[in-house]
């Protein structure tokens, strides 16, 4: 896997990149009829596209920051956190109650956040994406921005053809190459993937019990507690120096040691309070998204759980929020 690709990154040279890419698979155990059988990987500029949009979203260090924005995690969660959403995952959570009950058990890991990241990650499996994987991940490949990643990630797909789980024109997914109700992008499927329904496939496209004990399993092997919610919104009756938050071990503290510091419940409401004691004995984390002007959370390890995901704290606090809707619209 270490060679490296020493021709000019022009277009003209992207099927020698293939080719290249396909002599790296070959490397790491697939066999040559599979190799041979994957034709038509093309350039894809569309992938390259967006896949520099997002980066152009990420502070380029050599320029100052922009204020904070008081409403970044308020703005995001309206936007991505919606009442029609929450309707839907509580009427799924009747109809495919057996499914997420038998998951839920298996794994240790609670139905409401299974149900919120099938919902977040591809609109309980409606949206899962229609570029060709092999295409976006040779693309994204090639462009070199993120070449490690990437060239990974299309050698592990190459395995999952090799290895009979799906069909080269049924592998579609993001313009970044996540794939499935579950959006799991290659290596997340080897790692993770798991049979739901005991057919011995794990379908993350099409079987939902496979999409949920797939979930769960990701969850459960980074290190999930059921035991405990994600965390709790709170605020500060003094204030804290930004440089205590964020999700880094040594920054844990227990809840007596922040409610020491000034830290209590934002919403004491019987739910929240349950929550808080809930996290009581257990290493907590204070998370501030947007700096010293927003919101704040007081999270668990699950929360880190959730970050290792999807690095973004807007999304961990999304998952939470989501999972605490999920369960008071069922009546939980």
């Amino acid at each position: 896997m270490d060679a490296q690709y020493t021709k000019a990154r022009t277009v003209n040279n992207f099927n020698d990149y293939v080719h290249f890419l396909k002599q790296k698979a070959a490397g790491a155990g697939v066999s040559d009829n599979v190799l041979n059988a994957q034709k038509f990987i093309q350039y894809n500029a569309r992938s390259i596209q967006l896949d520099q949009a997002q980066a152009s979203r990420k502070r380029d260090p050599n320029t100052p920051p922009p204020p904070p924005n008081p409403n970044g995690v308020t703005n995001y969660l309206s936007k991505v956190l919606t009442q029609n959403k929450v309707n839907l995952a509580a009427e799924y959570w009747y109809e495919f109650n057996t499914q997420l009950t038998n998951v839920s058990k298996k794994y240790n890991v609670q139905k409401e956040y299974i149900l919120a990241l099938w919902g977040m990650e591809s609109s309980f499996g409606r949206y899962q994406g229609d570029f060709d994987v092999l295409s976006v991940l040779a693309t994204l490949a090639f462009d070199g921005r993120r070449e490690k990643l990437f060239t990974q990630e299309f050698v592990n797909a190459m395995k999952m053809l090799d290895e009979g789980t799906i069909n080269r024109y049924e592998m579609l997914g993001s313009w970044a190459g996540a794939m499935g109700q579950t959006q799991f992008m290659p290596t997340a499927y080897l790692n993770y993937a798991a049979d739901g329904n005991g057919d011995g496939k794990k379908d993350i496209w099409n079987t939902e019990a496979d999409a949920f004990a797939s979930i769960a399993s990701y969850l459960s092997t980074v290190g999930w507690d059921d035991e405990i919610p994600w965390g709790v919104e709170v605020k500060l009756s003094s204030p804290i120096d930004i440089s205590f938050s964020g999700i880094e071990a040594n920054k844990a503290k227990t809840l007596g040691e922040w409610q020491s510091w000034g830290v209590y419940l934002a919403y004491p409401t019987a739910r929240e309070t349950a929550k808080l004691s809930a996290l009581n004995g257990n290493k907590l984390w204070l998370v501030r998204p947007d700096k010293e002007v927003g919101r704040i959370f007081l999270v668990s390890n699950n929360f880190r759980t959730l970050m290792d995901w999807n690095k973004s704290n807007n999304f961990g606090i999304s998952i939470g929020k989501f999972a605490d809707r999920i369960l008071e619209s069922v009546g939980q």
